[in-house]
C-alpha cells in the first residue's frame, strides 16, 4: 500500500487555478507489476533550452526492485507517459514541449537531490497522443 500524499492528483498551472483530475489518482499498477501513486503533475520551464515542460512525479516504493529488469522499468515510464503525460498536456490551453516522468522511491521536494532517495527520470517529445522516448 502506497502511502497517502495531500498532493495526488493534483497539478501547478500557475496561482489558483485548478482542473479537475483527467487521470488516475491513488495506486495504480503498472504493467510490470509495480505499484505507482500520482504525487504531482507540475508544469515549468527548463531554465537552460525555455522549453515548457510537464513533470509527471510518481512514488513508487519498489522502484529498487524494479531496476532488475531495466527494460520492464522502461517500459512502465513509456506507459506512465501515455498514462499521465497526455492528458495533462491536453489539459492545458499550449501543450508542454516535452513530459518527464519522474519515479521516486519515497517523496522527494521538486529540484532536491536527495541520495538516500532512488530516483529515475525519463524525457519524452509528444507526437499527437504519442511518447517519444529522448535521452534524458
Amino acid at each position: 500500500m502506497l502511502p497517502a500524499l495531500g498532493l495526488v492528483g493534483a497539478f501547478a498551472l500557475g496561482p489558483g487555478i485548478a482542473l479537475a483530475d483527467p487521470w488516475p489518482v491513488g495506486e495504480v499498477v503498472t504493467p510490470s507489476g509495480m505499484a505507482v501513486a500520482l504525487e504531482a503533475v507540475v508544469f515549468e520551464e527548463n531554465p537552460w533550452s525555455g522549453e515548457s515542460l510537464a513533470v509527471v512525479r510518481l512514488i513508487a516504493p519498489q522502484l529498487a526492485q524494479a531496476l532488475t529488469d531495466p527494460f520492464a522499468l522502461r517500459a512502465d515510464m513509456d506507459w506512465a507517459c501515455a498514462t499521465w503525460g497526455v492528458p495533462a498536456a491536453g489539459s492545458v490551453a499550449e501543450a508542454p514541449d516535452i513530459v518527464v516522468v519522474e519515479m521516486m522511491a519515497a517523496p522527494v521536494a521538486r529540484g532536491t537531490p536527495d541520495p538516500a532517495i532512488l530516483q529515475v527520470f525519463e524525457q519524452y517529445r509528444l507526437l499527437g497522443a504519442d511518447c517519444i522516448w529522448e535521452l534524458f
